[in-house]
């Protein structure tokens, strides 16, 4: 009997894992999900569940690839980039997963909430309770300046803005590429004529989307670790908000706010703009628009 070849199909078998990956995260991986669970959304039989997990069957049909994205809830584009071999699994889950959040509310702000009023006293600065509004304040205009500082001090005048560039601008921190790293970012120090510097380390030689928004997120974080002067009154805040923050920073400076308005006038209205976009600006689709919605709230 013929031996059949497994894993003919390898991007058909990342887009199992992805699909079983995206279930776990809907259900907040709280409940376990089998084979079985991803085969359904197909209506497959175990059998055939059993091909698409080993790469055997290869899933590439227009509409079978809309009803994985439909039962999903995700961006139809994201399972053809899988199917495509264009992004690797990690950049997968991270896109469903979303860039995170540009607001502090929902269940976050709720768990903070019960938090605080449990024990005020935790609070305390100085001898005084400061108010809940004022500990978990996100204070997007101070991030908004931060980022108009960098972009100003830079002298970057049109996208895409480059990663490299920005960092250099910080002699405390510095980027390093290492493609044998197993996770895509790593946070490390290293000694420096006495001193010690922060090194963001990533895997990624080409620096994908995700890997950019990473990077600048962990440089957030450094300027509230060393109490940057221009966020160093933030630099006290809880880290459930600093994540918020760094978000914010990260969209914005990869997506400056006048940048994005310049670069929207000049699309072609006849082709799908949103990918024109993020083409531009170096970026995802999922996170461009996630920056277009925030934009859209705030102004900036």
């Amino acid at each position: 009997m013929k031996k059949t070849i497994e894993n003919r199909y390898p991007n058909s078998a990342k887009l199992f894992r992805f699909c079983k990956e995206a279930l776990e995260i809907r259900y907040q991986r709280n409940v376990k999900v089998i084979d079985q669970d991803v085969g359904a959304i197909l209506g497959y039989d175990p059998a055939d569940c059993s091909h698409w997990k080993k790469g055997k069957k290869n899933i590439r049909g227009l509409l079978t690839l809309q009803s994985i994205a439909d039962h999903l809830s995700v961006d139809e584009r994201l399972v053809f980039d899988i199917t495509a071999g264009k992004i690797d699994l990690e950049e997968a889950v991270f896109e469903y997963s979303g860039y995170g959040s540009f607001y502090l509310r929902g269940a976050p702000l709720e768990t903070l909430k019960k938090e605080y009023f449990r024990n005020p006293k935790k609070w305390r600065k100085d001898s005084s309770i400061s108010s809940f509004e004022e500990i978990f304040s996100v204070d997007r205009s101070t991030i908004s300046a931060l980022t108009n500082s960098i972009l100003d001090q830079g002298s970057f005048l049109e996208a895409p803005i480059f990663v490299p560039e920005i960092f250099s601008m910080f002699p405390s921190i510095c980027l390093k590429n290492d493609e044998s790293m197993t996770e895509s970012v790593k946070v490390s120090k290293q000694e420096v004529s006495g001193l010690d510097q922060t090194v963001v380390s990533y895997k990624s030689s080409d620096m994908r989307p995700y890997i950019r928004f990473n990077l600048l997120k962990e440089l957030y974080k450094h300027l509230c670790a060393i109490k940057h002067n221009l966020v160093s009154h933030l630099c006290s805040s809880p880290k459930e908000v600093i994540e918020v923050q760094s978000n914010i920073f990260a969209g914005l400076l990869l997506i400056p706010s006048n940048f994005l308005k310049a670069e929207v006038e000049r699309v072609d209205s006849s082709r799908d703009i949103v990918q024109q976009l993020a083409k531009k600006f170096w970026v995802s689709k999922s996170l461009l628009n996630k920056r277009l919605a925030d934009f859209i709230d705030n102004g900036n």
